[in-house]
Parts: structure tokens; sequence; C-alpha cells
């Protein structure tokens, strides 16, 4: 009788790509993401705490910090995740598209009567970040 090691890894498992508005409904259920862009030749990766508004990723930053100084970046990207090793399943959502800082002073009002958590990084967080959407693709792979 042959087991899951004689099919090889992954065997008993099926993924399938995630509609655009499963992956809007899962960028809206979470808190914590993470913005990936480049500054000084180098990919840069760090948790944010977010907020999803008008079809567009919103985070905070500071006006000083690294995310702020490689503003605009043309080719960024946002992503989420969720993995249950128990159930061997999980899920991920990315969003990539163009980041800058929002300027516009009745958007920047919008923006801080959301609620969204305080940035977890010391110092003050002033600066609002927004990607927006050029390509938003997710996956989901769970065991069979």
């Amino acid at each position: 009788m042959p087991t899951v090691g004689d099919y090889g890894p992954g065997v008993r498992h099926e993924d399938f790509e995630l509609d655009e508005e499963k992956c809007w409904a899962l960028l809206g259920s979470s808190g914590i993401g993470r913005f990936a862009f480049t500054h000084g030749g180098r990919i840069q990766v760090f948790p944010v705490h977010y907020a999803v508004h008008r079809g567009s990723v919103y985070f905070r930053t500071s006006a000083e910090g690294v995310i702020a100084a490689a503003l605009p970046q043309e080719g960024a990207a946002f992503e989420i995740d969720s993995a249950r090793p128990d159930a061997q399943a999980g899920w991920s959502v990315l969003v990539s598209g163009t980041a800058s800082a929002v300027e516009d002073s009745g958007l920047l009002t919008e923006l801080f009567g959301l609620a969204v958590e305080e940035p977890w990084a010391g110092g003050i967080r002033d600066r609002f970040v927004r990607l927006v959407p050029r390509q938003l693709t997710g996956r989901q792979v769970f065991l069979a």
C-alpha cells in the first residue's frame, strides 16, 4: 500500500488562486502586514500596521525614516498571510503597485480618523504612505 512519502512532498495538498474579492476581504480582516520596497540598491521589508481605505493600502511611518526616504516607489509590494501548521493550511495576499506619501489634507483627515492600531516602532509615525494596487493576487493551500 502506498504511503504519502511514495508520492513526493506536497502531493496531498491542494492550492488555488484567490479571486480579487476574496483578496480584499482578507486584506480587510488583518491589521499587520509587510511592506517591501527597494532602497540603496537593497530590498527592504518592514512589518507595518495598516488599513484598507478606498481601494488602497495605507500605513504610518516616520517622516525621517528609511521608508519615507525611499518614496515614491514604483515597484513596492505589500503582503499579508496566515499559516496553520497544525492543519497544513494557509493563505497569502500580495499587493503590488506604487507607494507614495499622502499629502492631501482631506485624505489625511480621513486616515487619522480610521481605527488603526498604533505602529509598534518607536518615535513619531505621522507620515501616511499609500500603496495604490496595480496587481492583487492571492493563494490558498490546504491539506486535501
